[in-house]
């Protein structure tokens, strides 16, 4: 079974008046831009583990990043995952460049929060105390001393950071936002999903301003075992090259033109169209056709691709993008560069979309495909 859903325009433009990024490129979005147009990549070689064992040996992982650089209470980062942090992070940089810092425009119960998540994972070391309390001496996993010993061992925050619910919990908590919001997981469509929930809270009047993005962090061995699992790694067995999984988030304030107007918001870009293809299996080439059809003019200032370093993801996105007769000069692939976010991967697109078509005063092609049944592209047009 497979569904089609195309927006475009809509009956009150909806801009973006905030950015916020925290990447394996850095944290402020023009230079990740212009890192990302030089051809600086942050693939490497894990630094914090072995990946010997997995078919895939590279991810992006970010370094120097300081949580207290952008959350004030020590205690609450205590109780933060990273990806709650890069979550928290990337929305409070969204809300400055927005002009929308503590001294408020709108009421807290006036913006939404809306946000993508990937699926809950922490780092071995985590939960080491709970798995050596929990094996025999042969070293297997013996449930009663898992009911008796092993949930003793357990540090009290842990739930705290493997619920996919709580990084969109904190970055609420963290500024204030109590307005309509939902959580999404865990892959790129899904990101995509919670932007078009923001868009359709400004359109129906639930929410005078948005707040929406995503975060993943699949940079840890939990996170590659569960990639592996479920076959993300394939393509690096069997061709040598695929995704690099990725850390970060990215988030984005998006308001009604009017409202942004209003207030003398800055706007980097409107959202002129979007469309969905719900799907099974990996993406093939005429479903993301049919993602396309319709949304793009023949001419676009530029695309940001999909594409990740699966040949078969990206021959697709090739296909489907020739079928459309689209032309460009510009094509940027950022996943190639920053590593594979997943779940934060669509807002970042979107994201970046929306800083070229400013800097071109042409539309931009934003490609949302990956991994899952939702595959999604944004049509972003200069303010």
């Amino acid at each position: 079974m497979s569904s089609t859903a195309t927006h475009s325009p809509l009956p009150e433009a909806v801009v973006i008046t905030g950015i916020g990024m925290v990447t394996p490129l850095g944290f402020d979005a023009d230079g990740v831009l212009e890192r990302i147009k030089a051809g600086t990549s942050a693939i490497a070689p894990p630094r914090h583990f072995d990946a010997s064992p997995f078919a895939c040996p590279v991810c992006a992982s970010i370094e120097h990043f300081r949580p207290q650089d952008f959350i004030t209470e020590a205690k609450l980062i205590r109780l933060m995952s990273r990806d709650a942090q890069l979550a928290a992070a990337a929305a409070h940089l969204a809300l400055l460049d927005a002009g929308l810092g503590s001294d408020r425009f709108h009421a807290p119960w006036d913006i939404g929060l809306f946000g993508a998540t990937g699926m809950a994972g922490l780092p071995v070391k985590e939960i080491v105390p709970l798995l050596k309390a929990s094996t025999d001496a042969a070293g297997r996993f013996d449930l009663e001393k898992f009911g008796d010993a092993g949930l003793r061992a357990v540090s009290p925050v842990l739930s705290f950071k493997i619920l996919s619910n709580m990084p969109v919990c904190f970055v609420s908590i963290c500024e204030n936002i109590q307005g309509p919001n939902a959580v999404y997981t865990p892959w790129e469509g899904h990101g995509a999903r919670a932007m078009e929930a923001g868009i359709l809270a400004l359109q129906a009047g639930d929410a005078r301003c948005v707040v929406v993005g995503g975060c993943d962090v699949k940079t840890h061995e939990l996170a590659f075992l569960a990639l592996e699992q479920l076959g993300l790694f394939q393509s690096w067995r069997h061709a040598g090259t695929g995704p690099a999984p990725g850390e970060g988030a990215a988030f984005l304030v998006l308001e009604t033109e009017a409202m942004a107007t209003r207030r003398g918001a800055n706007i980097h870009a409107r959202i002129a169209g979007w469309n969905f293809h719900c799907q099974q299996g990996p993406p093939q080439a005429d479903v993301l056709e049919k993602v396309l059809a319709g949304l793009a003019s023949p001419q676009v200032g530029a695309i940001i691709a999909a594409a990740n370093g699966d040949p078969a993801l990206d021959r697709a996105e090739a296909a489907a993008l020739a079928r459309t007769d689209l032309t460009t000069k510009l094509v940027l692939s950022p996943k190639k560069q920053l590593g594979d976010i997943f779940a934060a991967a669509a807002p970042l697109q979107v994201a970046l979309g929306a800083l070229v078509a400013k800097r071109l005063g042409q539309p931009v092609l934003a490609n949302c495909f990956g991994h899952g049944t939702e595959q999604a592209a944004f049509l972003l047009t200069p303010p």
